[in-house]
């Protein structure tokens, strides 16, 4: 079995069947190449095998873990990805971002250097050209694999788009010193340099030759250590999503119910649904790091990993919690209880919130409408937990 398997795979994008009954295996050292005109077939293939399409049958396997298959199974390996977009957010730093597709700690200096991003290290990815931001993505698919001496599967979906000629070549030097390290890659490519690396060429629609590509030479990258992942954590202190997007809805609904209501004759069922509904509103916004994923793809690169990068919850029951002290402050019914109920009950819809948008990612677009409409459901807790604390 190969490190790369898919097994009598059919996909439909729209109404085109775009694979039908097809497999493809891709041993421990083996390039193999993908080649066409646009809209063949060939991103369906890296993507299917990345576990991000569903399909209609068969299934797919990466190092003997079971990725995908027609019957909505899923699971996860460690593998290299790089898709035709960036899949990056704009506020993760160079650093940070190899470091993270990793998995592990080691001195990237070197790395960044040989591909002309030393430089960048801690930058912003939004602060990047079009073709360095292209090269962090390509790393971010490659690291996985020069860090591994075991074997790794790597898929890279047209790597070379929007790379210089020099880095092209490095690209097609790093395929085959991949390679002869043991490495399973399945790319695709219009470009010749890309091309000529390969054992095998598979020219849609499906015809197979092989290749006479040169020998390289591997050598594993030494890590440190595993590399804790606190992408959210770190994503949110930077950009401050928390408190610009879920903390504003929150102060706005105070607002308004200002505007409104008269607090100091507020009492029983009025004045704790009063007091709850900052942190409510505020919940309802979401996991404020799922919408930066959603920006060039990143989700579906995440999605690959181990998990999305949440948010910190330690972020959303401070802001959660501040949104009710501060309603409560304006209400004179200063309540710790109170207070604790509404940074857990922000938190809890924060939550719920964010499953729900994942789910609507990787649904239809009628269907993902439907699912977003279930979200007032939210409003059916938040009512039972005031009828609970005013009884």
């Amino acid at each position: 079995m190969g490190i790369i398997e898919l097994s009598e795979v059919t996909v439909r994008r729209g109404r085109s069947q775009v694979l039908d009954s097809w497999s493809i295996s891709v041993d421990s050292g083996e390039v193999v190449c993908l080649s066409g005109d646009n809209g063949c077939g060939k991103s369906t293939v890296i993507e299917t095998a990345a576990g991000l399409i569903s399909m209609e049958n068969g299934s797919c396997e990466i190092s003997g873990q079971l990725i995908r298959d027609s019957q909505g199974r899923r699971g996860r390996t460690n593998f290299g990805l790089c898709l035709q977009d960036d899949c990056i957010m704009g506020d993760e730093l160079v650093g940070e971002r190899i470091l993270d597709a990793a998995g592990s700690e080691f001195d990237i200096t070197d790395l960044l250097a040989k591909w002309g991003l030393s430089h960048r290290i801690h930058d912003k990815v939004a602060m990047l050209s079009g073709g360095q931001r292209r090269r962090v993505a390509l790393l971010s698919g490659l690291v996985p694999a020069m860090i591994s001496s075991k074997p790794v599967a790597i898929l890279l979906d047209e790597p070379d788009s929007g790379l210089d000629d020099e880095s092209v070549e490095k690209l097609a030097e790093t395929v085959r010193d991949l390679a002869a390290g043991g490495h399973a890659i399945l790319i695709s490519s219009h470009d010749s340099r890309i091309i000529s690396t390969a054992d095998r060429i598979i020219e849609f629609p499906f015809k197979e030759k092989k290749g006479e590509p040169a020998s390289g030479k591997f050598t594993v990258i030494k890590t440190n250590s595993v590399r804790k992942s606190y992408v959210g954590h770190r994503l949110n202190l930077r950009t401050m999503s928390g408190i610009a997007n879920n903390g504003i809805a929150g102060l706005l609904t105070l607002g308004a119910m200002l505007a409104l209501l008269e607090p100091a004759i507020l009492e029983g069922r009025m004045l704790t649904a009063f007091i709850l509904a900052p942190a409510l509103a505020a919940g309802l916004c979401g996991n404020p790091i799922h919408r930066l994923t959603l920006e060039n793809r990143a989700f579906a690169w995440w999605n690959t990993k181990s998990s999305i990068p949440l948010n910190s919850l330690s972020h959303s029951l401070l802001i959660y919690s501040g949104l009710t002290t501060l309603a409560a402050s304006v209400t004179g019914e200063f309540d710790v209880q109170l207070i604790l109920v509404g940074g857990l009950l922000g938190v809890v819809t924060e939550s719920i919130v964010g499953l729900l948008s994942n789910a609507t990612l990787r649904l239809s677009r009628p269907n993902a409408v439907m699912v977003r409409l279930l979200t007032p459901i939210l409003l059916l807790p938040w009512a039972l937990v005031v009828d609970t604390l005013s009884a």
